[in-house]
């Protein structure tokens, strides 16, 4: 299980921010995808991975604002599509894809608990 942490910080003195960090191998490519490509198009994105899980389609890539996934019915791979090609760092994060759809809900509730929280 992909163990993770809610942070929220202050942007600015009256603003502040929530981020999500988790703890697997490449976590960066996978919190950039949850940040900023899960909520702005949280509907396709669960939408993809249903039809994937659901055995209605055999897989689906999608690409948002950063990242890239590839979803299988049993793994998803996570790609950042704005890293530089660097023989060091490697932008794929493999995830089992059950996981990451709860992953995925949860998130987004958490987002939607700070906004309300935090809302002025």
């Amino acid at each position: 299980m992909i163990k993770r942490e809610y942070v929220v910080y202050n942007i600015t003195e009256r603003k502040k921010g929530i981020a999500i960090v988790c703890d697997c191998a490449n976590a960066e490519t996978l919190n950039s995808f949850l940040s900023t490509d899960v909520i702005p198009f949280e509907d396709w994105i669960k939408a993809d991975f249903d039809k994937v899980l659901a055995g209605e389609i055999d897989s689906k890539t999608i690409s948002g604002n950063v990242c890239s996934a590839e979803i299988g019915p049993v793994t998803t791979k996570i790609f950042d599509i704005l890293a530089e090609d660097d023989e060091y760092y490697d932008s794929c994060c493999e995830v089992n894809t059950d996981e990451l759809r709860q992953l995925i809900d949860d998130w987004c509730d958490e987002v939607r608990r700070f906004k309300s929280k935090y809302k002025k």
